[in-house]
C-alpha cells in the first residue's frame, strides 16, 4: 500500500470518528432539548396557575356603622385596574355583603348602599351632589343599589358594583319605604367587601402562559418523537439504508443458479463397473419386491440407520436410501474395501 493510500484510510477512520462523534452529540443534544422543553411545560403551567390564583384573589374591606351619620361609612382608597371608561368587561368587580345587626322598628325598612368616585370622603357638600347623582342611576361613577329582599334582624344581604379604576368612598344606611334615610336610634349594621383589581391583569398574564405552556408541549412531543425514531434506528445513515436495502434484495433473490450437474458419463471400465449411471435414482420405495442384487456385486455392508440403506442399481451403480423412505440422488460405487463412494465422472 502506498503512503497517498495509507493517509486516505487514515484520514476516512479520522472521518467516521468524526461523524461518530457529532452523531452522539446530536444524540445528548436532542436528549437535552427534550428536557428542557419538558421543564418548560411544567414552568409555564406553575406560572399560570399562580397568575390565575393571584387574579381570583380578592382585596378585602370592612366598615363599621358609625352613630353620628347614621350610616356605614369607608374610603376604599384608589382601586387600580386598566382605565376604560364606562361599563365593559375591563371594570373592577367589588362584592359587598351587609348585615342587618340591629334594624329599626319602621313598617317598611330596606338597605341602601353607595359607592362614589370621590378622593377625598370628608368632603359632605361633594359627597352629597354625587350621592343625588347616584340614585339617579345615570352615572357609572356613581353607583347605586337597594336591597331586593325584605330586610331582617342579622339577616345578611349582598350587592355587586362593577366600577372603573379610581378613589371610592362607601355608604350603607337604612332606608324607608319611600327611599329616605332612617336615623333612628340604636340601629347597626355592618360591612364586608371585597376587590378584585387584578382580575384582568392576572387573567391575561396566565392566558399568555398557558399558550406558551401549550406551545412548549407541541415542541416537547416533537422533540420526543425525533428522539424515539433515533433510538429506533429509523433515521439510520444513508450508507446503512444502502447495505441494508441490498441485504434484503439478496436474501429475496435466493440462490444465484441450480446446483451443478450430475456426472456426465459411466466411469472407465478398468476402474469402475460397466455402463452408464442411471440418471438419477428411484422416486420412491418400491410397491413389491425389492429389485434384485447384481450377482457380480459385493455384499454391501450394513449401514447405520442415520446413514440409510445402499440399493443397487443397473451396471454396477448404487442408490442410497434414506431412512424416511426418500433416495439420495447421488450415485455411489462400491470400492475395493465393499465401501461406498460417490461416483467420479
Amino acid at each position: 500500500m502506498t503512503e497517498e493510500e495509507l493517509d486516505a484510510a487514515g484520514a476516512l477512520a479520522v472521518d467516521e470518528d468524526h461523524d461518530e462523534l457529532l452523531e452522539e452529540m446530536s444524540l445528548e443534544e436532542r436528549k437535552e432539548r427534550l428536557k428542557k422543553a419538558r421543564w418548560n411545560v411544567f414552568l409555564y403551567l406553575g406560572i399560570a396557575a399562580i397568575l390565575f390564583g393571584f387574579a381570583l384573589f380578592p382585596m378585602p374591606f370592612s366598615a363599621a356603622y358609625d352613630d353620628f351619620s347614621k350610616s356605614a361609612e369607608k374610603d376604599v382608597g384608589f382601586v387600580w385596574g386598566l382605565p376604560v371608561d364606562g361599563d365593559d368587561m375591563f371594570d373592577v368587580p367589588m362584592r359587598l355583603t351587609v348585615t342587618a345587626t340591629s334594624v329599626p322598628t319602621k313598617p317598611s325598612v330596606g338597605i341602601g348602599v353607595y359607592v362614589i368616585q370621590q378622593e377625598d370622603c370628608t368632603e359632605v357638600s361633594a359627597l352629597s351632589d354625587k350621592v343625588v347623582e347616584a340614585r339617579g342611576g345615570n352615572s357609572h361613577a356613581n353607583q347605586y343599589q337597594e336591597a331586593s329582599e325584605r330586610v331582617l334582624a342579622e339577616g345578611e344581604y349582598d350587592f355587586e358594583f362593577n366600577i372603573d379604576p379610581g378613589q371610592y368612598c362607601l355608604i350603607a344606611e337604612y332606608i324607608d319605604g319611600d327611599g329616605e334615610k332612617i336615623q333612628d336610634e340604636g340601629m347597626a349594621l355592618s360591612v364586608k367587601g371585597k376587590l378584585y383589581p387584578n382580575q384582568f391583569f392576572g387573567g391575561f398574564a396566565g392566558l399568555v402562559c398557558l399558550s406558551l405552556s401549550g406551545f412548549a408541549f407541541v415542541g416537547a412531543q416533537r422533540h420526543g418523537a425525533t428522539l424515539r425514531q433515533i433510538l429506533e434506528g429509523e433515521n439510520e445513515s444513508t450508507e446503512s439504508q444502502v447495505l441494508s436495502d441490498a441485504s434484503k434484495a439478496r436474501i429475496a433473490a435466493g440462490p444465484g443458479g441450480p446446483p451443478s450437474a450430475g456426472p456426465n458419463g459411466p466411469p472407465p471400465a478398468s476402474d469402475g463397473p460397466s455402463g452408464a449411471p442411471p440418471a438419477k435414482g428411484p422416486e420412491a420405495p418400491p410397491a413389491t419386491e425389492p429389485p434384485a442384487a447384481e450377482p457380480e456385486a459385493a455384499p454391501a455392508p450394513a449401514p447405520t440407520e442415520s446413514e440409510g440403506a445402499f440399493e443397487a442399481a443397473e451396471n454396477g451403480y448404487f442408490f442410497r436410501k434414506m431412512p424416511d423412505g426418500t433416495y439420495d440422488q447421488t450415485v455411489y460405487v462400491q470400492n475395493a474395501d465393499g465401501g461406498f463412494e460417490p461416483y467420479q465422472g
